[in-house]
């Protein structure tokens, strides 16, 4: 099982508001961020705040 690793962990548009604390992250997100691709409308965004590891895994699940 692969473990997530806050030492090496990146940021994808880092927010201004964060905090690290007994493992546990918790993320302030700004106003309008999210991931939406071709919706109806037309709409999209791709500035969500993502905290990530990078793995040499091909294939892998994540469970919560």
């Amino acid at each position: 099982m692969l473990e997530f690793n806050l030492i090496e962990a990146k940021w994808f548009y880092k927010p201004q508001k964060y905090s690290v604390e007994s493992g546990k992250v918790t993320i302030i997100t700004e106003p309008n961020t999210d991931f939406w691709q071709r919706t109806y409308y037309g709409f999209r965004n791709d500035n969500a705040h993502v905290l990530y590891n990078t793995i040499a895994e091909k294939y892998f699940s994540f469970i919560n």
